[in-house]
C-alpha cells in the first residue's frame, strides 16, 4: 500500500489522482499562461503526468504576475479516496538579483477534506516571515497531519511571475505503516486468510537446532505467554503434529518446513524473511539477530491486530540499510540495571538496534587500580553535599558509584543473549577529570596554575598516563570481552599543551601521539580502536585537523559536531581521508540531509546518545526513549523520508503504551481486556469556555474537539462546551480559580484525565495537581509534570524542538501521557489533547472526589477537558 510520495515525482508510483489549477476560491479554471502545463485531459492533470509531479523539475509551470495580481491560485488536488497526508511540498523558482532573492509568493495555506460530504478547513500554512518580504525558500514544506481525500493548495502570489517547479503530496494510505521498523518489503495477499493466534498449536524448529534458533524460539514462546496468556510448546520437527496453526523458524538447513518453501528468501546478515498463511507461519534468517527481528515483527503484527489477534497473509523481506544501529549511554545505577536489561528487551531489541556504546569511566570495580573507583565515589559524594562542584558526567555514570565487575559482566552477557554488540567506552586523553582527580599530577596544567576542581585532559608526556590507561585497558577487556573494538573518547580536549612537558608541540602531534599508543595497544590485543571525531574538524576553536594526516585509517570515527554545521556534510573530510564514518550523538530531532548522507560509501551506521542518568523517569522526560525509536527506523530502513515525519508518529504513538507498560512493570487498567468505563461529567465543574477570547491565557481554541460522548485511545469520554481551568495565585490578570473540586464517588482501579496546558513550560515544571480524595477522607496527590504527562494544546505531539541547544533532548514527547485526540483550529493551528492514566493504587476504595489546583510558579494554566473511570471486571 502507498507509503511515500503520494503524487510519485519521481520517488515512487504515483496514487490514483490529479490536480488542477483555480482562481482563488472559485470553480473557474486558471492554467498557468506563462509556463503552460504538459498535460491537460479535461481540465484535470493525472500525477503520472503532470509537469508537477514527473518528478522532472525542468519541466515548469508559470503565470505571469499580471494574471495572478495579489490573489494568486489555487491548485486543486483530487486523492480520489482518503490517505494520511503528512505534508505538502511546493518547489518554486526563486530569482537571485544583485545579491537579493526574490519570489512570487507571500503565502501557502493547505486546506483538507476527508469526504464530498465534509467542508475544506484550513490545515496548514507558511507564511513569509516578514510583512512585505516574499517567501525566498525554493523548497516550501507544509506540515499537514491529518486524513484527507482532497486538498486545495492556495499560493498566495505579490504580483510578479510565479514558476513552479514540483507539488510533492507526501503520506500513506490509513493502514501504513503496518510494521514498525518499517520493512524493506511486506506483501499483502488479498486473497489469503489470516493467520489466528487462537489456532496456534506450536513452534516448530529442525532436528539439529543452532543456538539461535533455540533462543528466538524460546524468545516467541516466552512473549506469546506474556503478551497473550498463549501457552505453545517449541518441537522439533520431526516430534510436530502440525494440526492447527504453527510458527517454524531457523536458519537455512535446519527446518525442511522453511527449506521446502521457494517463497522465502534471505540472504542478508541480520536479514528476515517471514511467509504467514492461515495455518502456518515460516521464519528464516541467517544469524541470531535476523531470527530475533522476524520474531519481534511476528509479535507486533499479533498486538496491533486488536483484541483478537490475528495477522494477515503477507510475506515480508526485511534486512538493515546500516550496519551499526547503536545507542551510547553510562554504565547505570545498580538498581536500574533490572530497567536497562527490560529496555533491551522490550525496546531496543524490537526496534532493530544492534550496538551499544557503554561508557566505563569510574563505573566498574578496577581491581588493579582501586583508587579511581574511591577517588569517583568520594569526589560524587562531596558534590551531592554541596562541598563541591557537580563532577562531569558524575550521575550518568553508575549513579556516581560504580558496580561490581560479575555486575557489569551479565549486564554485557544479557545484551549479548539478544544480539547486541557491546562496546565500552573509556574516556582517554580528555574528559578524564576521573584521573586526575586520582591523579593530580598528571592533570594537564600550566606551571604554578592555581587548583582547579577537575581538569579535563592528562598530560600525554606523562610517563603514568598510559601505565593507568593501559591498566584500564586490560581489565575492562577482561569484562566486556568485546569482539571487535574499544572506544577511547578522545574528544573535546580544551587543554592541551600547557605544561612544561607539553609547552611548544601542537596539539596534533600531542593528540596523535596519544592516540597511536593506545591504537598499538589494542592492537596487539586484536582489537580495532574507535574515537569521538570532533578533534580532526577544522571548525572548533579546541580541535588538531592536522592530526587527520598523522593516525591510522582503520580507526572508526564517531562524528557527532555535525549540529555546529547543519548546512554541510563534515563527515565528508573524514571520508574523504580514508576514514569510516559512524553518525554519533545521532538526534532523529535534528540530524539533517539524513537519506543522502548515511548513503554515502564508508558510512556505517549511527547511535543515539543519551548523556543523562540511565532510568526510566530521565530517558523518556528527556525524549530519549522516543528519539530511540525514531531514529531505530531511520537507521533500519530504506523507506525513511523526512517528509513522513508525521507518518512515523503516528505508528510511534500506537507503540508506546504497550513498551511504556514492559518498561515500567506497569500494568493499565484501560488495556485490560474486561473493563468498565465509568464517565466523569464535568459541566457541574466547569470555568471557562472552550476558546480564551482574549489570548491573554495562551490564546487556546478548543473548539474544534469532537463533543459528545467520543471514544478516543478505546476510552469514552464526555466532552462538553466547557473546560475546568485553573492558574496559580501569582499569575497577573488571573481569571480563573486556583482549585476546582470534581464529584466522582466511584471505586475505580485508575483514572484517565484528558488534559492539556495552555503555553509552554520548561521541562519536569508541575503544572498542577490532581488531589484523589477517598471515601476516608485520605488523599494521593497526581502531579501534572510538563513533558512527562502534559504539553501545550498546540504543540504537535513530538514535534522536535528545532534550536540546536536542545539537540541531546529534542523531543517533547509525554511519555506517560498519549496524544487521544489531534486536530486543527479554524486558523489551520494543531491541537493536541492529551490522556494520562493514573493508576490507582487504593481501589479498594471509593474514590469521593478529584481536587484540581494549579501550580504554584508557573502562568501556564491546566486545562481539564474530560476524566473517565476503568475498572476491571475482575477486581470488583
Amino acid at each position: 500500500m502507498p507509503l511515500g510520495c503520494l503524487t510519485g515525482n519521481g520517488r515512487a508510483s504515483a496514487v490514483e489522482g490529479c490536480y488542477t489549477y483555480q482562481r482563488r476560491g472559485l470553480k473557474e479554471e486558471l492554467f498557468p499562461d506563462l509556463i503552460e502545463e504538459k498535460a491537460v485531459k479535461d481540465g484535470f492533470i493525472p500525477f503520472s503526468e503532470g509537469s508537477l509531479t514527473d518528478g522532472d523539475e525542468s519541466s515548469t509551470v508559470g503565470w505571469r504576475g499580471s494574471t495572478l495580481g495579489e490573489i494568486g491560485v489555487d491548485i486543486a488536488v483530487d486523492l480520489k479516496r482518503p490517505y494520511f497526508i503528512d505534508r505538502v511540498v511546493i518547489l518554486q523558482e526563486v530569482r537571485r538579483r544583485d545579491n537579493r532573492v526574490t519570489s512570487a509568493l507571500n503565502g501557502v495555506w493547505v486546506y483538507a477534506r476527508r469526504s464530498v460530504r465534509d467542508g475544506y478547513r484550513l490545515v496548514g500554512r507558511v507564511e513569509a516571515s516578514l510583512r512585505g518580504k516574499p517567501i525566498t525558500e525554493e523548497r516550501i514544506s507544509v506540515s499537514v497531519g491529518l486524513e484527507a481525500s482532497a486538498l486545495i493548495i492556495r499560493l498566495d502570489s505579490f504580483n510578479r511571475d510565479l514558476v513552479l517547479k514540483e507539488l510533492e503530496v507526501w503520506g500513506s494510505s490509513p493502514e501504513e505503516p503496518r510494521l514498525f521498523p518499517i520493512p524493506q518489503k511486506m506483501e499483502i495477499d488479498p486473497e489469503g486468510e489470516p493467520f489466528r493466534l487462537a489456532e496456534m498449536r506450536e513452534v516448530i524448529i529442525g532436528r539439529e537446532p543452532s543456538e539461535d534458533t533455540l533462543f528466538a524460539a524460546e524468545l516467541l514462546v516466552e512473549k506469546l505467554l506474556e503478551d497473550f496468556g498463549v501457552e505453545v510448546a517449541v518441537v522439533k520437527e520431526h516430534e510436530a503434529k502440525l494440526c492447527g496453526g504453527v510458527v517454524a523458524l531457523g536458519k537455512p538447513g535446519e527446518c525442511g518446513l522453511i527449506d521446502s518453501e521457494p517463497n522465502l528468501r534471505v540472504d542478508k546478515s541480520e536479514g528476515y524473511a517471514l511467509k504467514i498463511e492461515k495455518e502456518r507461519t515460516l521464519l528464516a534468517a541467517l544469524d541470531r539477530r535476523g531470527l530475533i527481528y522476524g520474531v519481534e515483527a511476528f509479535l507486533q503484527l499479533l498486538w496491533l491486530s486488536g483484541d483478537v489477534p490475528a495477522v494477515e497473509a503477507c510475506i515480508i523481506e526485511d534486512y538493515p540499510r546500516m550496519a551499526i544501529r547503536g545507542v551510547h549511554f553510562g554504565i547505570p545505577p545498580r538498581e536500574e540495571i533490572p530497567f536497562i536489561k527490560r529496555m533491551i528487551r522490550y525496546l531496543l531489541a524490537p526496534m532493530r538496534m544492534n550496538t551499544i556504546f557503554l561508557q566505563v569511566t569510574a563505573g566498574v570495580k578496577f581491581d588493579r587500580r582501586p583508587e579511581i573507583n574511591e577517588a569517583w565515589g568520594r569526589a560524587n559524594r562531596k558534590a551531592a553535599l554541596g562541598e563541591a562542584p557537580p563532577v562531569p558526567h558524575g550521575d550518568m555514570i553508575s549513579g556516581g558509584s560504580y558496580l561490581t565487575k560479575e555486575e557489569v559482566r551479565d549486564l554485557v552477557e544479557y545484551a549479548r543473549k539478544y544480539g547486541f554488540e557491546v562496546i565500552p567506552e573509556i574516556q582517554s586523553l580528555s574528559h578524564v577529570q576521573y584521573l586526575t582527580i586520582t591523579y593530580p599530577e598528571i592533570a594537564e596544567a600550566a606551571e604554578g596554575e592555581g587548583r582547579r576542581f577537575y581538569p579535563d585532559c592528562y598530560c600525554p608526556l606523562h610517563p603514568e598516563s598510559h601505565k593507568i590507561v593501559f591498566d584500564m585497558i586490560d581489565e575492562v577487556v577482561e569484562v566486556f570481552k568485546p569482539l571487535r573494538f574499544v572506544h577511547m573518547g578522545h574528544d573535546e580536549a580544551y587543554t592541551m599543551a600547557v605544561c612544561e612537558r607539553c609547552k611548544g608541540r601542537s596539539r596534533a602531534e600531542l593528540y596523535a601521539e596519544d592516540v597511536n599508543k593506545i591504537y598499538r595497544y589494542l592492537r596487539s590485543k586484536g582489537l580495532g580502536m574507535m574515537v569521538w571525531a570532533d578533534m580532526l574538524q577544522p571548525f572548533l576553536w579546541y580541535s588538531a585537523p592536522d592530526a587527520i594526516d598523522m593516525v591510522p585509517k582503520d580507526i572508526v570515527m564517531l562524528d557527532f559536531v555535525w549540529y555546529f554545521r547543519l548546512d554541510e556534510d563534515i563527515e565528508d573530510r573524514l571520508l574523504s581521508h580514508g576514514f569510516k564514518v559512524i553518525m554519533g550523538n545521532f538526534y532523529s530531532s535534528h540530524y539533517p540531509r539524513y537519506t543522502a548522507r548515511s548513503a554515502k560509501p564508508g558510512v556505517l551506521g549511527a547511535e543515539v546518545s543519551t548523556w543523562c542518568r540511565t532510568d526510566e523517569y530521565t530517558l523518556a522526560s528527556k525524549g530519549k526513549l522516543y528519539d530511540f525509536m525514531y531514529s531505530a527506523n531511520m537507521i533500519w530502513t530504506n523507506h525513511y523520508s523526512d517528509e513522513l515525519r508525521w507518518t512515523m508518529d503516528r505508528m510511534i504513538r500506537r507503540l508506546i503504551p504497550r513498551i511504556r507498560s514492559k518498561l515500567g512493570g506497569r500494568v493499565y487498567p484501560s488495556q485490560a481486556k474486561e473493563r468498565e468505563f465509568t464517565v466523569i461529567d464535568l459541566s457541574g465543574s466547569y470555568t471557562s469556555s472552550l476558546v480564551d477570547a482574549t489570548g491573554g491565557k495562551g490564546g487556546f481554541d478548543l473548539s474544534t474537539m469532537p463533543k459528545g460522548e467520543a471514544h478516543l485511545g478505546g476510552v469514552p469520554f464526555k466532552l462538553g462546551e466547557g473546560l475546568v481551568i485553573v492558574e496559580g495565585e501569582s499569575v497577573k490578570d488571573k481569571r480563573y480559580p486556583s482549585k476546582v473540586t470534581v464529584p466522582v464517588n466511584a471505586r475505580l482501579d485508575s483514572l484517565v484525565f484528558l488534559h492539556t496546558c495552555s503555553m509552554k513550560s520548561v521541562r519536569q515544571k508541575v503544572i498542577g495537581r490532581y488531589t484523589v480524595v477517598y471515601e476516608d477522607d485520605s488523599t494521593v496527590d497526581v502531579e501534572v509534570e510538563y513533558d512527562w504527562n502534559i504539553a501545550e494544546w498546540n504543540r504537535r505531539y513530538a514535534d522536535p524542538l528545532i534550536h540546536t541547544v536542545h539537540r541531546h533532548a529534542g523531543y517533547i514527547a509525554t511519555y506517560t501521557a498519549d496524544p487521544l485526540w489531534q486536530g486543527k483550529t479554524a486558523t489551520g493551528q494543531d491541537v493536541t489533547l492529551y490522556g494520562y492514566e493514573w493508576i490507582n493504587p487504593h481501589s479498594e476504595k471509593t474514590i469521593r472526589a478529584v481536587k484540581v489546583s494549579a501550580g504554584e510558579d508557573t502562568d501556564s494554566a491546566l486545562i481539564l477537558v474530560a476524566v473517565t473511570g476503568v475498572r476491571r471486571r475482575n477486581s470488583r
